[in-house]
């Protein structure tokens, strides 16, 4: 009996997906800048231009020849015009193309550079700089402009789309289409490449597995051989003042110096006069007959007897 076929995608794939875009993204941008030959001062100053380029050529070889992205090929999911409700790919249109290559590359280049450019022409304004910007910012209008761009327009450019974009993440969570405010904007969605194929993990949360087993096993065969009670103690005369700790101890009546359970198994008082468990202070005296520590005085316990 063959299996039904999934009626919609995955939200985790669809978000998966992009997740991986960005990260090739910047694997991609910091090969770029390492084997450059220019000085990292110039790949700082055209750090959007760079990123705007590796957008492009990922845009062109990917969703303007109606291919998957990177991080799509590895989720099994492809781009496809919403209006289509089936579950293959409906090509792209050549107007939505063109207005993903937009919305995804070309403005947010744009934004970063105009926002760069009114700083600077403010700056150059303040400052009284030379060159070209500086004889711009002289202007008259220029200094108006800059501010107005900073305080009016570029928060206007930022908070209202991140206000969409957490209402458009909403209803996607609702409904699994339009995992962005773009995608909504431009009547795409993404949808699988073979509906028939099963869902990859991602390698990053395998890993996560797998050192976590590796961890669970390794605390499982480590904890029982640790003497916490010792570890306690220990930690414990290191850390407190001899004054806290003969105030614990007095609160601590009735209960073992090794172990700290109350009611004791068997007690005994020792030499010193703190009270132990038999099967604890005889476990000690066994590893060091000569040797045992209080814990409560840091005395040398010599003897002891059954507590009356």
């Amino acid at each position: 009996m063959s299996e039904a076929l999934p009626s919609h995608v995955l939200r985790v794939n669809q978000l998966d997906a992009r997740r991986l875009d960005d990260e090739i993204g910047t694997m991609l941008r910091q090969q770029l800048a390492d084997v450059t030959l220019y000085s990292s001062g110039f790949c700082d100053r055209f750090q959007p231009e760079m990123d705007a380029l590796l957008r492009g050529v990922l845009w062109r070889y990917s969703v303007w020849v109606d291919s998957p992205t990177p991080g799509g090929q590895m989720q099994n999911v492809v781009y496809s015009r919403a209006a289509h409700r089936g579950l293959l790919q409906k090509p792209l249109l050549r107007r939505q193309k063109l207005a993903f290559l937009l919305l995804n590359v070309a403005w947010p280049w744009l934004l970063i550079r105009l926002t760069g450019l009114a700083q600077t022409l403010q700056e150059g304004f303040a400052t009284g700089e030379g060159g070209w910007l500086g004889a711009l910012a002289r202007r008259s209008w220029a200094p108006s402009v800059a501010r107005w761009y900073l305080h009016s327009f570029e928060p206007r450019a930022t908070r209202l789309p991140a206000v969409c974009s957490a209402l458009n993440f909403l209803l996607f969570l609702r409904s699994g289409v339009f995992s962005t405010l773009g995608d909504r904007l431009l009547g795409i969605r993404l949808v699988h490449i073979d509906p028939s194929a099963h869902r990859q993990l991602p390698m990053q949360y395998m890993n996560r597995v797998m050192i976590w087993n590796g961890l669970s096993e390794f605390l499982m065969t480590v904890t029982p051989l640790i003497n916490l009670g010792r570890l306690r103690q220990t930690i414990t005369r290191r850390l407190f003042p001899k004054a806290m700790l003969r105030s614990m101890d007095e609160g601590a009546v009735g209960t073992c110096g090794f172990c700290g359970v109350s009611p004791m198994t068997l007690p005994v008082v020792s030499d010193c006069g703190h009270h132990f468990c038999y099967f604890c202070l005889g476990s000690e005296q066994m590893k060091d007959p000569h040797n045992v520590a209080c814990p409560r005085c840091s005395e040398r316990i010599q003897s002891f007897g059954y507590a009356s």
